[in-house]
């Protein structure tokens, strides 16, 4: 009897601890939910975290934590919300929740620059979803990465399918668009950074013309040339120190940081260019 007893009030004692246990989950759950609708983003993220530790339910923690990663997607804290997402297991999800987790992460790893891992994601998921079409969101990340990695090809062939398969108003005067956007003339001239060193190599001034800084490239000419006049000039006149120190010795150090200054300016156009290039393509398919 006293051995009923016993179990009876252990029962009872286990019961209210995950009672309360569960009572504080569900508050902390509502408070997050809260705090997210009225744009508090960083605490809500903290509330989501604080359930997710007291949590055991494991079908719920997957909501839970696209939630929190919608937190850090809406601060602009994208690095954080890809760990957020990583956290989730999908081995045993159906296609649709495994679809979603998979659109999300592709997307943030393409807003954190993370272009490698968002393509491997689309991947998985093209892999997953076999014949059928990817999630228009989802085909959207997948063109704008193959822009970054200057697979023109690809990316036009890509923004002609997700004209074809989704509602677009005069679909022949859009794929028109692509065509004329994907055209040789309108793709990014970019430089060649080999090319702009050579060229700075053998004629200082010559990379930074080549990268359409003409004035810039004419002074660093006249520049380099006028030092290497004065040390010829002082060596002729038997003044050897100061034709090596004054003429040659700068002479180097003008002539190595042309060469890096060449360098820089070869990648900034390139940036630039490609940028303007790929913000034209995003701003058409993002107003379709």
């Amino acid at each position: 009897m006293k051995w009923i007893k016993k179990s009876y009030l252990i029962f009872i004692f286990l019961f209210g601890i995950y009672s309360t246990s569960h009572g504080q989950n569900q508050l902390a759950l509502s408070k997050a939910d809260s705090l997210f609708s009225n744009g508090d983003y960083q605490l809500a993220a903290i509330e989501y975290e604080r359930f997710l530790y007291f949590s055991s339910d494991q079908t719920q923690m997957l909501d839970i934590l696209y939630q929190k990663a919608q937190c850090y997607k809406q601060l602009s804290k994208f690095t954080k919300a890809c760990k957020t997402l990583e956290r989730i297991r999908l081995y045993n999800e159906t296609p649709d929740r495994y679809a979603q987790i998979k659109k999300e992460l592709s997307l943030c790893y393409y807003l954190d620059n993370q272009i490698q891992k968002a393509q491997i994601q689309i991947s998985q998921l093209r892999h997953k979803l076999k014949n059928k079409n990817l999630p228009k969101e989802t085909l959207l990340v997948e063109i704008f990465i193959l822009n970054e990695l200057k697979k023109w090809d690809m990316a036009e062939e890509l923004a002609k399918e997700y004209i074809n398969t989704n509602e677009v108003n005069n679909k022949t005067l859009a794929l028109q668009k692509i065509d004329s956007l994907y055209s040789k003339k309108n793709l990014p001239k970019l430089k060649s950074i080999e090319k702009a060193e050579n060229l700075s190599r053998f004629i200082p001034g010559s990379g930074q013309m080549y990268c359409g800084k003409v004035l810039e490239g004419s002074f660093t000419f006249l520049f380099n040339g006028a030092f290497l006049a004065l040390g010829i000039q002082q060596i002729l006149t038997k003044f050897y120190l100061t034709g090596y120190a004054a003429g040659f010795g700068v002479l180097h150090k003008t002539y190595t940081g042309n060469m890096a200054r060449t360098k820089h300016l070869a990648i900034k156009v390139n940036h630039e260019r490609h940028t303007l290039f790929n913000e034209s393509i995003i701003n058409y398919l993002l107003s379709l």
